[in-house]
């Protein structure tokens, strides 16, 4: 809890430097769960992701490099660490994990859809090193977030 309280601290004082800021879900193996984004710049994004669903909980951080710096669709490279737990069965293990990996973000513009609704789609890399949930692989993830005016 007070690496939440610590996450979410530093994520609301990145904001008052930031052009964006936005909050939604994010599911890419190793993170998955709630996500805050703040966009600093037109190319430089940080995230933190906080996921407590299940026997595997995360909290980790994300920086993304956006090579188109702002349009409908933008390109995106990221690295990403962070804490991982699991908890089940009487085993209560912590460990360090990260991920590497390409995206796309982008939005619909039309009358009927929120143009600050934007989604990305991801291929990566994650490993998390836990004695009991060991994982290493190439994945595919999807996240939706809605932009704060």
């Amino acid at each position: 809890m007070k690496n939440l309280l610590f996450t979410l601290s530093l994520l609301f004082t990145l904001s008052a430097f930031s052009q964006e800021i936005g909050i939604g879900l994010s599911a890419n193996f190793p993170s998955y769960g709630i996500s805050g984004k703040v966009k600093l710049d037109d190319n430089h994004a940080g995230q933190v992701i906080y996921g407590a669903f299940g026997t595997l909980s995360n909290i980790s951080g994300k920086y993304s490099y956006y090579f188109n710096g702002s349009g409908e669709i933008d390109t995106y490279l990221y690295g990403q660490a962070g804490s991982w737990r699991y908890k089940a069965f009487g085993i209560d293990e912590s460990v360090f994990g990260y991920g590497i990996g390409a995206g796309i973000e982008f939005g619909f513009n039309s009358y009927w859809w929120p143009e600050n609704l934007k989604y990305s789609f991801e291929i990566g890399y994650g490993s998390v090193d836990l004695n009991y949930y060991d994982y290493k692989a190439t994945t595919v993830g999807v996240a939706i977030h809605y932009y704060l005016d």
